[in-house]
């Protein structure tokens, strides 16, 4: 096999499957390469070897719908409970729950993605909640509205072109 790091593969004999990365899946394909000789004698030796290419590795950096990077997804282990909870700890907990209830509804009737959504809502309603929690038991921002937050609406729900809107 060449001395290149990067020209890598995995041989896993309980499941009969050999993981190569791009690299070396690329060599392989070349007859005159060591890569070849390799998979043509693993595949003498392990009958129906099957042959996967390794797949990009998990992101070490988020980029956030603000435009903030983190070194986690924002939204990890944020269930309708857990936003729930958080809004009941807060000085004007029937508003905010108000609003939630609001949104959720309007998600899980109009898009397409009610969770994401209701997220969504949360996350702007809430910028600091991973970071500061504790600001919001002292300031209280402004309830956002499911109108506000742009939600992508199931086909059935968008408008036509040649409809006007009313005011």
């Amino acid at each position: 096999m060449s001395n290149s790091s990067r020209r890598s593969y995995t041989l896993d004999i309980t499941t009969n499957t050999l993981t190569v990365s791009a690299s070396f899946a690329d060599a392989m394909n070349d007859p005159t390469s060591a890569e070849y000789e390799l998979v043509r004698k693993f595949q003498h030796d392990f009958r129906g070897l099957r042959i996967v290419r390794k797949t990009h590795a998990t992101p070490k950096r988020y980029k956030n719908s603000d435009g903030s990077i983190t070194t986690r997804n924002k939204k990890n282990g944020l269930t309708y409970d857990r936003m729930e909870r958080f809004m009941c700890a807060l000085p004007d907990a029937t508003d905010y729950l108000e609003a939630f209830y609001d949104v959720k509804e309007k998600a899980e009737k109009m898009c397409l993605s009610p969770y994401a959504v209701v997220s969504d809502w949360f996350m702007k309603q809430f910028p600091k909640f991973r970071s500061n929690p504790m600001f919001y038991l002292w300031e209280q921002p402004k309830i956002i509205c499911f109108e506000d937050i742009g939600a992508k609406l199931k086909p059935e729900f968008k408008k036509t072109e040649g409809e006007q809107e009313t005011a």
